[in-house]
């Protein structure tokens, strides 16, 4: 495309977003429109951030405890390790004590500082 082309595209649009904007819009919108459109768009970052806060937590977490496992696991040359054994045999202990920490952690990181935001700043103004 040419420079002229170009030039002569951008205009030709220019003059389409003009008209647009000097139409008067098909249908109207509520009142209350901004208002409801602002608290879910507040919702939605805050949810957003929330979780983001939480997997970054999560993710130092299993950061860490991937660093213990290799700690614990690769210096022992003996056949039978002892730590993999007591893993492998607690296996269901481990998964069940692991869910109700990432459930707890999960409840006391995100949903409670949703609510309790909500609660602190209003989603309508009294």
């Amino acid at each position: 495309m040419t420079m002229n082309e170009e030039r002569k595209t951008r205009e030709e649009i220019e003059i389409l977003i003009n008209e647009a904007l000097r139409m008067e819009p098909g249908i109207s919108l509520s009142s209350s429109f901004t208002e409801k459109l602002v608290i879910k768009v507040r919702r939605h970052l805050i949810w957003r951030e929330l979780i983001t806060e939480f997997a970054l937590k999560i993710g130092l977490v299993i950061g860490a405890l991937t660093i213990l496992a290799i700690c614990l696991i690769f210096p022992s040359t003996k056949e039978g390790n002892p730590v993999i054994l007591f893993l492998v045999n607690n296996l269901h202990l481990f998964g069940i004590i692991s869910f109700l920490i990432f459930f707890t952690f999960f409840i006391d990181q995100v949903l409670l500082k949703y609510f309790f935001r909500k609660k602190v700043f209003p989603e309508r103004p009294v």
